[in-house]
């Protein structure tokens, strides 16, 4: 008990001054993708825009890194000068540009502090057909001071008048453990069905390594690369066979691309291609696109527009089409 008060006197002394001089006293708990995150004992955790901020002072060891990805270990300290951020180291210090600053994270973080995500729902029906198409999404991703785990859940169920019902469900997880200079590894488990490829059920497990090659408060660029183990529970071909199951081995690239703004209306555009070649059955390439764009109609409340691509150059169910893209609207809410 002797300890308890100093360490939340120190957790709660962390300042926040903005541009038109408004100040706020609280604790600092993460700065990323142009936000920062703050929490007050008035305002629980907020968010701020980067930009807004004219200077910040904290009492904790805060991690800093820049858009290079330098970082900085050590207190922040106010600086007489505007849109400049001071770090302590011990007897020294080092004072950067706010602009170069992308990530802010306090040491004392160890496990998964954070949580961010966003879940999505969307109908479209056309009279002429009868055609209907339903959709469900659910993104989750917990963060800490030098991992992130992501979950992905999508679901795409398609009828249309005189024809079967097409199903396109997905369900990846992703583990990262990060490494200076931007570099991190990555494990990677997923699953999927996709009515059209006639893939009944794919399962995946594998990874690799990758590297943020850019990033910045509006921004940022991935690519990451490993080995997937993957089975193939396959359809009923076009006689109505069963077709073996499959196992085999597979390489990966993957590159995600944001581009992300937070002036009202907030905008988030998001790419992500994944390339992968087959090791076992050569010249067998599958492929995965997708595209989707995100705008805020009020706050946390967003309006989505996305487009997928699943593509396999050598399908092993006969008939089974080579490509499945679709476009999806829906609506969102992130928490």
């Amino acid at each position: 008990m002797i300890f308890a008060v100093p360490m939340a006197v120190a957790a709660n002394s962390d300042v926040v001054v903005f541009d038109n001089g408004d100040r706020l006293t609280g604790e600092i708990k993460s700065l990323e993708r142009g936000k920062l995150r703050f929490k007050t004992e008035a305002t629980d955790t907020i968010s701020i825009e980067w930009e807004d901020i004219a200077f910040l002072s904290s009492e904790q060891n805060i991690q800093v890194e820049t858009f290079t990805g330098r970082r900085y270990l050590g207190h922040l300290a106010l600086s007489p000068a505007v849109k400049k951020i001071n770090v302590q180291l011990g007897d020294d210090y080092v004072e950067l540009d706010a602009t170069e600053v992308v990530v802010m994270t306090p040491i004392e973080d160890r496990g998964f502090e954070r949580v961010d995500g966003d879940i999505t729902a969307g109908y479209n029906f056309a009279k002429a057909d009868a055609n209907e198409q339903m959709n469900l999404g659910l993104d989750v991703e917990l963060r800490g001071e030098i991992r992130s785990l992501g979950v992905s859940l999508n679901s795409t169920i398609s009828n249309s008048q005189g024809s079967e019902s097409s199903q396109r469900h997905t369900a990846d997880a992703n583990f990262k453990r990060f490494y200076p200079n931007r570099w991190y590894y990555a494990g990677v488990l997923g699953a999927t069905r996709n009515d059209e490829l006639g893939v009944d059920l794919r399962t995946s497990i594998g990874g690799g390594g990758g590297r943020v090659i850019s990033q910045s408060n509006h921004s940022r660029l991935l690519v990451e690369s490993g080995l997937l183990l993957t089975h193939e529970n396959l359809a009923p071909d076009e006689d109505g066979n069963d077709p073996p199951d499959e196992d085999t081995v597979e390489a990966y690239i993957s590159i995600d691309w944001d581009w992300f703004r937070y002036d009202s209306p907030e905008f988030d555009l998001s790419t992500s291609l994944d390339i992968i070649p087959n090791l076992t059955n050569t010249g067998r390439v599958r492929g995965e696109f997708d595209i989707t764009l995100k705008w805020e109609i009020i706050h946390d409340l967003f309006w989505q527009l996305s487009f997928y691509d699943s593509y396999d150059s050598d399908p092993v169910t006969d008939g089974a089409e080579q490509n499945d893209y679709g476009v999806t609207t829906s609506l969102g809410y992130s928490f």
